[in-house]
């Protein structure tokens, strides 16, 4: 498989082969499929990882992740089912700008615990699950490497 990780409708695919994609208007997200016997127009919309493809009157819904952001997450996902404590860690080194949340501080899955900022772009690390910040290990200004200890959450 590629770098990249496709699915759709939640189910994992490998694209088809054969198939090309001429964009007719990349701006409006216009393009052509077409494998030699059989062309096709068809509508691309979205950004990041979550996009839409509308093919034959169908909107198809596509998730496309990167290696990395398909690591992040698997190990949220085994997070989740992981009652105990966690330890959250940076996935990359960079600098913390900003803390939004002190010990003792409830979150919810998904919740803004902190930003890193690493070549130049600011990177928000959520919370992976529900819980109690039991321990903040680091203060805005301070750099950090890559697998460090950021905070804790019971």
């Amino acid at each position: 498989m590629s770098e990249l990780e496709l699915s759709v409708d939640g189910a994992p695919v490998e694209p088809a082969s054969g198939w090309t994609l001429t964009w007719l208007d990349a701006d409006a997200g216009v393009a052509r499929l077409d494998n030699g016997s059989q062309s096709m127009v068809c509508l691309v919309e979205g950004a990041g990882m979550d996009w839409t493809v509308t093919l034959r009157g169908r909107r198809i819904p596509v998730v496309v992740r990167s290696w990395r952001e398909r690591v992040l997450a698997d190990a949220e996902s085994a997070s989740r089912r992981h009652g105990g404590p966690i330890e959250v860690r940076a996935t990359l080194p960079g600098l913390v700008v900003a803390l939004a949340v002190r010990e003792g501080d409830e979150v919810a899955a998904g919740a803004t615990l902190l930003t890193i900022e690493a070549m130049k772009m600011q990177n928000e690390v959520r919370a992976p699950r529900a819980g109690r910040v039991v321990a903040v290990g680091v203060v805005a200004g301070q750099a950090v490497a890559a697998g460090a200890s950021l905070l804790r959450i019971e």
